[in-house]
């Protein structure tokens, strides 16, 4: 079957005006997508099962906040974790982290921060533990797969230690200070369109006393669900090379976490 040219010629017109008026609809739709900024809040809330070893030996459920903002070129990072364990009537673990960063860049590369954090780990020997810091940060790979940047600054930790009294078999609190220092690795590895991997390493020296040395080692496998909800897997890893009293060195907390981001 075919059209004659008298068919055809009503038909080209109207596939014309069809097309132009088409056009910049399209148009205008693809320079919206391409106009769509990144969100200036990314924020992100867990529910996470723990389970420890080291120190303490149990299982418990977990709480994890983060919320990042996008340097423009001021940023900032807020972190908070809490994590609390029973064994029948008694706390076996009870872990405590709030921390905030502020960034400031200075071009694509370098940026400048700024934080202060506080933590509690009883079972890890110190009551209160609060740390300034402020150093640079420098971005050294950023493609659509890896991310990978260093870090490295000045820190003045103030720690409450949850000392052993032998003589007369009593718990008190010693409180220290010291000028130390921060040295960080944070890698990020998109793997898929929907998972990813990512390392963040924290080396903290005491240039008071030199032996007295910590390393922090965060892994997570993370998996969309959907849009809003996401499968984490993190293995977090913390090593004091001088512990307080008699504690284990390391301590291990494995989450399984189902992440809502928004």
């Amino acid at each position: 079957m075919s059209l004659s040219r008298n068919a055809i010629d009503p038909i080209l017109p109207l596939a014309l005006i069809f097309a132009l008026t088409a056009l910049p609809a399209l148009a205008q739709d693809e320079a919206a997508e391409e106009a769509a900024p990144e969100p200036l809040w990314e924020t992100a809330l867990g529910l996470s099962y723990v389970g420890t070893s080291g120190n303490t030996d149990t299982t418990s459920l977990g709480l994890d906040f983060r919320s990042t903002r996008r340097p423009t070129p001021w940023g900032l990072d807020l972190i908070a974790t809490f994590t609390r364990a029973e064994d029948g009537d008694s706390v076996t673990a009870e872990q405590y982290l709030v921390g905030g960063r502020g960034t400031r860049a200075l071009n694509d590369r370098w940026s400048l921060f700024a934080g202060l954090s506080w933590a509690r780990d009883t079972f890890g020997g110190f009551e209160n533990r609060y740390i300034a810091e402020t150093g640079a940060e420098y971005l050294a790979v950023k493609t659509d797969k890896h991310t990978l940047s260093f870090d490295a600054g000045l820190t003045w930790t103030d720690e409450d230690q949850i000392r052993f009294d032998d003589l007369t078999e009593t718990e008190f609190i010693e409180s220290v200070d010291w000028l130390g220092g921060v040295a960080g690795l944070k890698w990020e590895w998109a793997f898929s369109k929907s998972a990813s991997l990512s390392e963040r390493v924290l080396y903290y020296p005491n240039f008071d006393d030199t032996s007295d040395w910590r390393v922090a080692s965060d892994t997570a496998v993370t998996a969309d669900l959907t849009k809003l909800l996401a499968l984490q897997l993190s293995y977090l890893v913390r090593y004091r090379n001088q512990p307080i009293d008699d504690r284990e060195k390391t301590d291990t907390t494995t989450r399984i976490s189902v992440v809502m981001s928004f």
